[in-house]
C-alpha cells in the first residue's frame, strides 16, 4: 500500500514572493521576485518526510513553480510531482468576475493515489472547492518573520514537535 500524499500550494504557503523587497534580506530572488520561506519550513518538511509522500500543486507558471520547488526542496526531500496551472481546472468567479483556478485532486488517482491517501494544505479553500475535506487551510504567508502556522499543520499531522 502506497503512502499517503501530502501536497503543499506554494505562493502564499510556503512562499512569499513580491517585487518589492522586505526589511530583511530574501531567501533567493526569482527576478522580478524576492522570495521568502515561511518559517519553520525546513523543519515540516524534515519531520513529515518519512510518513508523507511530498508534491507540490500551484496555481503558478511552470517556470516559476520550478523554479521555486527547486530552490525549496532541493536534493534533500523527494517531490513526487510538481503541478503548475496547467493541471488546474478554470472557472470564472462570480464575485471577482476573474478566473479562480480550482486543483480537483481526482486527477492525482493517476499518480497512484485514492483520494482517502491524500492531503493538501493551501492557504486558498476556493482552490480545493471539490475535495474540501482533503483540504487543510493554512493563514496566507505574507512574508512575517514571526509566523507560526507551520507549527499548527504539523500538529494538525501529528508528527513530532517542532523546534
Amino acid at each position: 500500500m502506497k503512502r499517503r500524499l501530502l501536497i503543499f500550494d506554494l505562493d502564499e504557503t510556503l512562499v512569499h514572493a513580491t517585487t518589492t523587497e522586505l526589511s530583511r534580506a530574501a531567501d533567493f530572488v526569482l527576478p522580478p521576485y524576492f522570495v521568502y520561506k515561511r518559517p519553520f519550513f525546513s523543519d515540516l518538511l524534515t519531520a513529515v518526510a518519512p510518513l508523507y509522500d511530498l508534491a507540490v500543486w500551484s496555481s503558478s507558471s511552470r517556470v516559476y513553480v520550478d523554479t521555486v520547488v527547486t530552490q525549496v526542496f532541493g536534493q534533500k526531500f523527494d517531490v513526487k510531482f510538481a503541478w503548475a496551472v496547467e493541471k488546474c481546472v478554470q472557472r470564472i468567479d462570480n464575485r471577482s468576475n476573474g478566473y479562480v483556478y480550482i486543483k480537483d485532486l481526482r486527477k492525482i488517482q493517476s499518480q497512484g493515489y485514492s483520494l482517502d491517501q491524500i492531503t493538501i494544505i493551501d492557504d486558498s479553500p476556493e482552490k480545493i472547492s471539490r475535495q474540501p475535506r482533503n483540504h487543510i487551510r493554512i493563514e496566507p504567508f505574507l512574508g512575517q518573520q514571526n509566523d507560526r502556522e507551520l507549527l499548527a499543520i504539523a500538529a494538525k499531522l501529528h508528527v513530532r514537535s517542532l523546534p
